[in-house]
């Protein structure tokens, strides 16, 4: 009797030992699935679910655990921002992908510091993350594209060299993003030999820019710096595009994705931008991220599905070489990371957190848009 009681209970340890083996491993995101970047976070979301799909496919993480999702909106708002970075913690999710927005990253960094959960993004692009990031600073916030002053740098010299533009403008929208990306153009544009002739910094969700475009129109700048997101830009452009406004853009515009009727109506030729990723890049793994992505959204890829694809990516491979889902464990591993960046190269986390070594340089010629330069950058 007493052997079968034994066994019985063997029987039940083992039943919840592999319960407890089979739960899932949740990872949260900070995404603003609504107001100004709820586009881009759509298109984020591809390549995180592309991502999780793949992983599972694969049988999972951990001897056989899935992945699951804790997807929270954050607006591209720093207070809304906090809040979803509180959940997160409350819920005790293993890492977080996020948070899209630069004010919204900054505005998060320190919660997850002090819960000892690793934050890895993409798109988010102020320079401040890079400073703030890294071993004897924040060793929880993680960045995998290059800062707005390193896309800067590496645009500032191809201008430099190039001879494109004397004078510009700047049009930047007025956040973290808009201000930082503003910034790092002036702090390079001396040096390439352009004089800056206006800078002016709209606020979010402005409908009409008509007041501005036309003072712009008045000055013809050789191009226009933008530094703008989502709803923001295509308005921008669009009514650019409608005043009749023929001028090349620079800075950080995005060309292609919606724009793209404007790209193919002529309104943004000669343009040069310093982005993060393109989807023609010739690279085999690219290429097959870029057919999966088409199959199941018929769209290409664009720079917010790369980084969200990748971010999932590293933090799956940080959970596996650590053996584990503790923040901490997670984290350390996470630093040791290589990983192919699906543009030809092999990169890791440097002592600031950031793998983003790589700049690409698009342009527009002949009313499509090219990679013009592969830029290493530190």
């Amino acid at each position: 009797m007493k052997g079968k009681l034994w066994l019985a209970v063997a029987a039940a340890c083992v039943l919840g030992a592999g319960s407890a083996m089979a739960q899932p491993i949740v990872i949260g995101v900070s995404t603003p699935k609504t107001g100004p970047a709820a586009t881009a976070s759509e298109w984020e979301m591809w390549g995180v679910n592309l991502a999780v799909d793949e992983i599972n496919a694969a049988g999972g993480l951990l001897g056989g655990r899935k992945v699951e999702l804790m997807v929270l909106d954050n607006k591209c708002n720093p207070s809304e921002g906090v809040n979803v970075a509180n959940k997160l913690v409350e819920a005790k999710v293993v890492a977080i992908e996020g948070s899209h927005c630069s004010s919204v990253h900054l505005a998060t960094m320190k919660i997850i510091a002090d819960a000892k959960i690793p934050m890895i993004t993409g798109i988010a692009s102020n320079p401040q993350i890079t400073a703030l990031a890294g071993p004897g600073r924040n060793e929880y916030a993680f960045r995998i594209s290059p800062s707005d002053s390193a896309m800067m740098d590496a645009l500032g010299i191809y201008l430099g060299q190039k001879k494109l533009f004397k004078t510009v403008s700047i049009v930047g929208e007025d956040t973290d993003f808009g201000r930082g990306g503003a910034d790092a153009f002036k702090a390079v544009a001396d040096k390439a030999g352009v004089k800056i002739v206006s800078t002016d910094f709209p606020p979010q969700n402005t409908p009409d820019f008509t007041s501005l475009l036309t003072r712009l129109q008045q000055l013809h700048p050789d191009a226009i710096a933008t530094f703008q997101i989502g709803g923001d830009s295509i308005n921008f452009l669009r009514q650019a595009m409608q005043l009749g406004l023929r001028i090349p853009y620079t800075g950080r515009v995005e060309l292609g994705g919606r724009n793209q009727p404007i790209i193919e109506a002529g309104g943004m030729e000669n343009s040069i931008s310093a982005w993060v990723y393109n989807a023609t890049i010739d690279d085999p793994l690219n290429k097959a991220f870029v057919e999966k992505i088409k199959a199941k959204y018929k769209s290409e890829p664009y720079l917010q599905t790369w980084a969200g694809y990748q971010c999932i990516r590293i933090i799956a491979q940080a959970i596996k070489d650590a053996n584990s889902t503790d923040g901490q464990k997670v984290m350390e591993a996470m630093r040791k990371v290589k990983i192919a960046n699906l543009m030809g190269k092999t990169v890791t986390f440097d002592d600031h957190n950031s793998m983003g070594h790589y700049v690409v340089l698009q342009t527009v010629k002949n009313r499509k848009v090219a990679v013009a330069d592969l830029v290493e950058v530190k």
